[in-house]
């Protein structure tokens, strides 16, 4: 499923889809950013959730930090650690 949201004044799609053993995944893409969401370069253990609301929200979280640049990039590594 395709959904279009927005942040910081700029389009983010999000990408969801969902694995045969029922877990949910999402990636996102910001039009004009030349960033790869880590979920296009395939889906690896900790972007793999329960539920399709939260992968949703972990991706529109990690295109936020995106926007934010270099310091959202810092931000998302800590997140990606917790």
């Amino acid at each position: 499923m395709t959904e279009t949201c927005y942040a910081k004044g700029q389009k983010v799609i999000l990408v969801t889809s969902q694995s045969k053993s029922g877990k949910w995944m999402c990636k996102f893409s910001i039009p004009g950013f030349s960033h790869l969401d880590g979920g296009l370069q395939g889906q690896d253990s900790s972007q793999v959730y329960k539920t399709e609301w939260e992968a949703r929200t972990n991706a529109f979280q990690r295109a936020k930090l995106q926007l934010d640049g270099p310091q959202g990039m810092t931000q998302r590594h800590l997140l990606e650690r917790a």
